[in-house]
């Protein structure tokens, strides 16, 4: 398979990947993505379930826990390898599948193969064209199946940008709608109006948008670990989290939108 500047950095990072997100905010992110995918699941036990952009595995392993027959798929060789020894330490390994492939090109997945289709942790918006990838991912859905994204934000990204002071990058961003992700490759970066359309043009009808978190931003990252880092907190933003994070007049400056379509 040909390298591309996200499958060699991904490549790179594999080994460390999950240290690098363990802090109390991405256990925030982690379980806001949890309680929103789990109300999409298929009813069906042991129905297929295809993981994009899988990485070192955590939601192929967190759905086959529940009985389902889990596809892990990722661009990045290294990545696939650290999710089968995640997967033989739960003693999943048999029960999961490992795929190397591009999210733009799922052509080892025959048409209508999956009851539910997930692609969390930014890989539409990180590979070269977001549009086709979203037709493969509904392609590879059967029909009144559930695709569930996860993708950047557009105006939290402009945020930063701002407080950074970066004002050369602002007048890129704005004409791009693109960032370079830890100066290694693109990040395309979506607003709640623009990802509807990008579904419907794959043939998903849009179910639901929720941001991941939606009371991040005015706080530094610092500021966030310290205040999730107690348990009480924690729950208490959670629990605020679940309640408004559907509310259209704040999804948008999420950092991370989650967008849940269904094949029509």
């Amino acid at each position: 398979m040909k390298k591309t500047k996200s499958s060699v950095y991904h490549d790179r990072i594999a080994e460390t990947y999950e240290s690098d997100y363990d802090s109390p905010y991405w256990r925030l992110y982690d379980e806001i993505t949890w309680r929103n995918m789990k109300k999409y699941l298929p009813r069906k036990r042991g129905a297929a379930i295809l993981d994009v952009g899988a990485g070192t595995g955590h939601w192929s392993i967190a759905l086959a826990k529940l009985g389902f027959k889990v596809t892990c798929s990722d661009l990045s060789k290294k990545m696939l390898d650290v999710a089968r020894r995640n997967a033989a330490k739960e003693g999943l390994g048999p029960l999961i599948g490992f795929v190397q492939a591009d999210i733009t090109d799922l052509r080892f997945f025959g048409n209508g193969a999956f009851d539910m289709v997930v692609a969390q942790g930014d890989p539409v918006g990180f590979c070269d064209d977001p549009g086709k990838a979203v037709r493969e991912l509904s392609r590879v859905a059967k029909k009144g199946a559930h695709v569930c994204i996860s993708i950047d934000g557009f105006y939290s990204t402009l945020t930063d940008l701002i407080a950074e002071k970066r004002y050369k990058k602002i007048e890129q961003f704005l004409e791009t709608e693109s960032t370079e992700f830890h100066s290694s490759f693109p990040a395309r970066h979506f607003t709640i109006d623009r990802l509807p359309r990008l579904l419907r043009q794959g043939g998903l009808e849009t179910v639901s948008i929720i941001g991941k978190p939606v009371f991040a931003f005015g706080m530094n990252q610092d500021e966030i670990e310290k205040l999730l880092s107690d348990r009480r907190l924690f729950e208490r933003v959670l629990e605020l989290e679940e309640r408004y994070n559907s509310e259209p007049s704040i999804i948008g400056m999420s950092r991370h939108i989650e967008i849940v379509g269904r094949k029509t």
